[in-house]
């Protein structure tokens, strides 16, 4: 089974997370919950059904290079704490039971520029 679904926007970075995680203990806190909430929310509206197995993960980081004031983030940045909520939202959800070595077998990163900032995430189930 193969499911997709889209986030608009995009998430905080890595870097923004740290600064906030330092700022203040639940500053990090709110802004990770925040971000889990507004995947739920894509997740629930897209429909996703339930991955028995363990599953592959696509994530499709399309970024606006315009964004008034703002430099192009680093693709590391990007990723790196958004496949952390994205996948943690996943088990909240219930879509995949966990987000072990077991239940996800590997996962892709793939980056673009586009005057339409989203995150489109894929997840295949089935392969080892």
């Amino acid at each position: 089974m193969i499911q997709r679904m889209t986030i608009p926007g995009r998430l905080p970075g890595l870097n923004e997370y740290t600064r906030a995680c330092r700022a203040h203990p639940m500053a990090g806190a709110k802004m990770k919950r925040e971000a889990q909430d507004a995947v739920l929310w894509c997740a629930r509206a897209a429909r996703l059904r339930p991955h028995g197995g363990p599953v592959r993960v696509r994530y499709q980081f399309f970024e606006d290079p315009a964004r008034k004031g703002a430099r192009l983030r680093d693709k590391s940045n990007i990723a790196s704490f958004a496949v952390k909520v994205i996948e943690d939202a996943l088990v909240e959800a219930g879509l995949i039971p966990d987000d072990g070595w077991d239940e996800v077998a590997g996962y892709s990163c793939e980056f673009a520029r586009t005057a339409d900032p989203r995150i489109v995430v894929t997840i295949e189930d089935g392969l080892a």
